[in-house]
């Protein structure tokens, strides 16, 4: 208990309105007093994108708390939120829905303030256009997507990882700017990107 005041009293609005509510809640929009960071879509300004795979979605996301926008080979992805970068891929070609395709995926990592991470798969061979130690800001450009990694064809897997409202680090559900205005993502829905 004495740890959970602590966390709260240091950081008040990293995920603590997420830990009371399911998938479910956040995504029909039952939690009225949410906190949480609102992200931007990871796209260039006015681009319309599908939604495959929510949270916890059946195909490859049973358990997990991560976005698939799928997009044409070779799409624009700006990053949802400004942060350093803390790891990159971009030599990869290898795509497919193997095992040993898991490791085969180009990514970047970037860190917000706040210390949580924003992971953004499956970028194109060579498609990676920042370097670890570069500053980037919400809607900057940072790479193309692709189809390399545990990938059936072209889309961003998008996930964000921090420290929830009780002191675990895990992937936390991300809030949107969108036409519908400020909402958890729900797969099957056509988004456009607001900024």
């Amino acid at each position: 208990m004495r740890k959970l005041l602590i966390l709260l009293l240091l950081f008040p609005c990293i995920g603590f309105a997420q830990g009371s509510y399911s998938i479910n809640d956040l995504k029909n929009g039952k939690n009225k007093h949410d906190s949480s960071y609102v992200y931007t879509l990871p796209f260039e300004h006015k681009k319309k994108v599908f939604l495959i795979q929510g949270y916890e979605s059946m195909f490859s996301h049973k358990g997990e708390r991560a976005l698939d926008f799928k997009v044409k080979n070779g799409t624009t992805v700006c990053a949802a939120r400004g942060g350093v970068v803390t790891a990159i891929r971009k030599d990869s070609d290898v795509g497919g829905l193997k095992p040993e395709n898991l490791s085969d995926g180009n990514y970047i990592f970037i860190q917000h303030d706040d210390g949580s991470v924003a992971n953004y798969w499956h970028f194109k061979k060579d498609g990676v256009l920042v370097n670890v130690g570069d500053t980037v800001k919400t809607g900057q450009p940072i790479g193309l997507s692709g189809n390399t990694g545990y990938s059936a064809f072209p889309h961003l897997h998008f996930e964000v990882q921090g420290y929830d409202g009780v002191g675990n680090f895990t992937q936390l559900p991300t809030r949107f700017y969108t036409q519908r205005g400020i909402i958890y993502l729900r797969p099957g829905r056509f988004y456009r990107t607001l900024h």
